[in-house]
């Protein structure tokens, strides 16, 4: 025979603070079990106020930091009880015993956290949503790396018992809406024997009376992946212009579902993360609506301080505060960064500092690659020029550098696009707004702008052929005219950088091989070249060759 404990409410309360120090989520943190040598079901039984074994009791309290077990209990229902005969499985795979408290769940591809830190007004906000305002459908939003799936887990894990059915699906495998309805019919409805449906509305339409029936909690995690791009080739001038998301083709049918969990009668909630809102959501959500959305920005400074600590680092080391700034509070991006600082240069944050830097890891710059590509447009020209402009501009002097400028309306529009994906800032001051990249775009941009600027010349000269050029046509890398430019000899930040990766490509002779194109550019139509005699000329200039006039006679230059 041996002792059954519960906990008290005071108690799971301290428990809770606890591993909120710890950075552990409540029942989706392996370490915590493993630490305590019990199981993932125990420990759920535990959160639940369901007695279980006092040796697992007291080891799930030591593995946070509690010693004194005994304050954690509620000593009036210590109960005996036999325990069986141990079996040799893994702990994680002891099944959670039937009760009445037990709630239906499958996570699926949900992934264990190993440590969690801040998000407590997100926390707070989404549970309130979901379960004192009765939320129908919510969108977390936010660009790659931020921690969107980190969140959903620990929100999910700490309102589980707020739902009768909990299930979790990764739309990573593009799975056709047939697929998707198949495998969520079949776990929330448990009555049913066969489940088939004629067509997706009468499937999403058995999905809804399920959610009727039972309150549950369904997340659809990087929902980003079955959108496609904006700049299909059969897309009209306006689609291309404004910042659509458009669906890929064969998943159009995602937009029914969303629009009919947001709008029809039923108790449950369907969280969806992603790095991109879709089109069908704006329609729907509102303050006082059943549909709304949260954009998810990066960590507060003593949350990311704590990342560093569990990577550690002190979390007193000059220039941490400025390193998080850098890198905007993104987790994946400073556990990264974190990593490399330790490797590289030994813990010190100062000296990587001092190398006046941004670093992206391959999973960031994989995350910012697939985010940029499906971008519209109009949108891929803003980012281009926020990141040649490199300090805040407004939207009127944002609007001169085009070629063809869109109207003000649509640069609007645009402008919000990118914020919503949290890869611009919008900064206000002295009744003035103006804009800029978040740091870490700006170094992808202007790392992907110079590879591409180069595989350009490189075209040119073999070919002889100026059709070669793209994006020294449509944007101008230095600009002398602008009245912060006093002189010809201004070389802007990209410009100079495209200068080095030219002398280190080519060697010194790139220069006159460069001088001999000006030619080419003899006689053209200014609107077909755009700044591209501008941004020769400059980069002669960068590279030292003797500038001579007679050369540059009937060439256009904006």
């Amino acid at each position: 025979m041996a002792a059954s404990i519960k906990a008290s409410q005071q108690g799971l309360e301290r428990v809770d603070r606890a591993r909120h120090r710890k950075g552990w989520t409540k029942t989706r943190t392996m370490a915590w079990w493993q630490d305590a040598h019990t199981s993932q079901a125990t420990l759920r039984r535990f959160w639940r106020g369901i007695a279980i074994e006092s040796g697992s009791f007291a080891a799930i309290c030591h593995a946070v930091g509690i010693s004194d077990w005994e304050a954690i209990a509620d000593l009036d229902t210590v109960e005996e009880i036999d325990l069986p005969m141990p079996v040799a499985q893994p702990l994680s795979a002891i099944p959670d015993p039937a009760s009445p408290n037990s709630n239906r769940e499958d996570w699926g591809e949900a992934p264990d956290i190993p440590s969690f830190h801040g998000r407590a007004e997100e926390l707070c906000q989404l549970e309130s949503w979901m379960v004192k305002d009765g939320c129908k459908l919510i969108v977390l939003s936010g660009m790659g790396g931020i921690g969107k799936t980190a969140l959903a887990v620990t929100l999910a894990d700490q309102i589980q018992e707020q739902f009768e059915c909990l299930i979790w699906r990764s739309l990573k495998p593009m799975p056709p809406l047939e697929n998707l309805l198949c495998s969520l019919l079949e776990f929330c409805d448990r009555d049913a024997e066969n489940i088939s449906f004629d067509s997706i509305h009468q499937g999403i339409s058995q999905l809804i009376e399920c959610l009727r029936q039972r309150r549950c909690l369904v997340i659809l995690d990087e929902v980003e992946v079955i959108f496609g791009c904006s700049d299909r080739p059969e897309s009209s001038k306006r689609d291309r212009t404004f910042a659509n998301r458009r669906w890929r083709e064969g998943y159009e049918n995602y937009a029914e579902l969303l629009r009919r969990v947001g709008m029809e009668r039923h108790q449950s909630c369907l969280l969806l993360t992603s790095r991109e809102k879709p089109n069908e959501i704006a329609a729907l959500e509102g303050e006082k609506l059943p549909v709304r959305c949260w954009q998810l920005r990066g960590l507060r400074e003593a949350d990311a301080v704590a990342l560093f600590e569990d990577k550690g680092f002190s979390g007193a080391e000059v220039g941490l505060s400025s390193l998080i700034k850098i890198y905007g509070g993104s987790p994946l991006a400073l556990k990264a960064i974190a990593t490399m600082i330790q490797e590289v240069f030994g813990g010190n944050i100062k000296e990587f500092l001092s190398q006046n830097t941004v670093v992206l890891g391959d999973r960031l710059r994989t995350l910012l690659r697939e985010q940029l590509s499906r971008l519209s447009l109009v949108e891929k020209d803003v980012v281009y020029w926020l990141a040649i402009e490199r300090q805040p501009i407004s939207l009127a002097q944002l609007r001169t550098n085009f070629l063809l400028p869109p109207t003000p309306s649509q640069l609007m529009e645009t402008l919000v696009s990118l914020e919503r994906r949290s890869l611009l800032d919008k900064i206000a001051e002295d009744n003035c707004i103006t804009f800029t990249l978040q740091p870490m775009v700006m170094k992808y941009v202007a790392e992907e702008s110079i590879e591409q600027v180069i595989d350009e010349i490189e075209a040119v000269l073999e070919h002889r052929d100026l059709k070669y050029f793209k994006l020294l046509k449509k944007y101008a890398l230095a600009k002398p005219q602008s009245p912060e430019h006093t002189n010809n000899n201004y070389d802007s930040w990209m410009l100079v950088r495209l200068k080095d990766s030219l002398l280190m490509n080519f060697g010194s002779e790139i220069g006159l091989e460069i001088r001999e194109i000006v030619p080419l550019l003899r006689g053209k139509v200014p609107a077909l070249i755009g700044y591209l005699s501008r941004n020769l000329l400059e980069l002669l200039k960068a590279l030292e060759i003797e500038i001579d006039a007679k050369e540059w006679e009937g060439i256009s230059i904006r």
